[in-house]
């Protein structure tokens, strides 16, 4: 669903997200591809055969190497947006990157041991510390990500009322956010290390790649409602908007490109249209001559607008 509204609203968004999202939209669905064969294969097709309990059906590793592919994307993803509030700066987007492909690496051992091995019981016993090293470092990006994204984003936190909320708006998401992805990473350690018998850290471990999938879209997805300037706030009930500031060197004016960069100007002062009422005005000019020989010298005032040429005094 977010990929067809991505697609509806932002149609000409550049080809690099377009790419990412056509790319995130397709290893999802592989994903969910792979998770529904191992739930056939553990359920359904082994039903009643206990000797097939500890056996790894084969699309195990392949979906727990596509979550771990599905986080470095979207992890980069956000390292970017870092190096873009960083002032293109690479001291910590360089690091997350490098934390999260470690990441990648110790998912695709783990996908060729369980390959391998095809026993959770003997996995467990030899390689056990490869699986809760990657999910160590999956929640431990999360957190640099949530981190360095609210510290810069407060740091580079303007004095004008309306830009002001919308990054509180931003602060508060991605504490959210960071917040869904790494307890799940980190609910699915403390589930491999006390219960790794029962299978639930399989569980929600593939609920990890779709929190980051939907992340990215609804990151994305959500701009529109920035540009149209209905951001909400949240007391309310309503969803808020989440968008990221791309660039913060034009000066302190504030703009809003399509690609959701939002750079920080002044605001300039809204026309105001006031109703006017139109007024009438007549002006009466009266002269008056202290000439004796003017004709009608009697009459001390004159009206300019009552005498002809013939009494002009001229």
């Amino acid at each position: 669903m977010q990929f067809i509204v991505y697609f509806r609203v932002y149609f000409r968004e550049s080809w690099r997200t377009k790419s990412l999202v056509i790319v995130i939209w397709l290893l999802d669905l592989s994903h969910s591809a792979l998770v529904a064969v191992a739930l056939w294969d553990s359920i359904i097709a082994t039903y009643g055969d206990l000797s097939k309990i500890d056996t790894i059906p084969w699309c195990i590793g392949p979906a727990i190497e596509l979550t771990a592919l599905i986080t470095f994307l979207v992890q980069s993803f956000f390292a970017y947006r870092i190096y873009k509030l960083q002032k293109k700066k690479l001291t910590v987007a360089i690091p997350i990157v490098a934390l999260s492909l470690a990441r990648l690496i110790m998912a695709s051992i783990t996908n060729s041991e369980m390959l391998k091995l095809k026993s959770y019981n003997t996995f467990f016993q030899r390689f056990s510390w490869i699986f809760t090293f990657g999910l160590i470092l999956s929640a431990l990006v999360d957190i640099m990500i949530t981190t360095f994204l609210c510290y810069f984003l407060r740091k580079n936190r303007p004095s004008f009322t309306d830009t002001m909320r919308i990054i509180d708006t931003l602060t508060f998401w991605t504490i959210q956010n960071g917040s869904m992805t790494s307890a799940a990473a980190i609910a699915t350690l403390l589930c491999w290390k006390i219960m790794p018998s029962n299978r639930v850290f399989l569980g929600l471990h593939f609920v990890v790649a779709k929190l980051y999938a939907n992340s990215l879209l609804a990151t994305l997805n959500a701009r529109k409602q920035i540009w149209s300037g209905k951001q909400y706030t949240p007391t309310n009930n309503q969803p808020m908007p989440i968008v990221f500031l791309e660039d913060y060197e034009h000066g302190p004016d504030s703009s809003i490109t399509q690609q959701g960069s939002l750079r920080l100007n002044t605001p300039q002062p809204k026309a105001v249209h006031k109703r006017t009422k139109l007024i009438e005005v007549n002006v009466e000019q009266n002269v008056e001559s202290k000439d004796d020989d003017y004709r009608g010298s009697d009459c001390k005032e004159v009206d300019m607008t009552d005498c002809d040429a013939n009494d002009s005094p001229v």
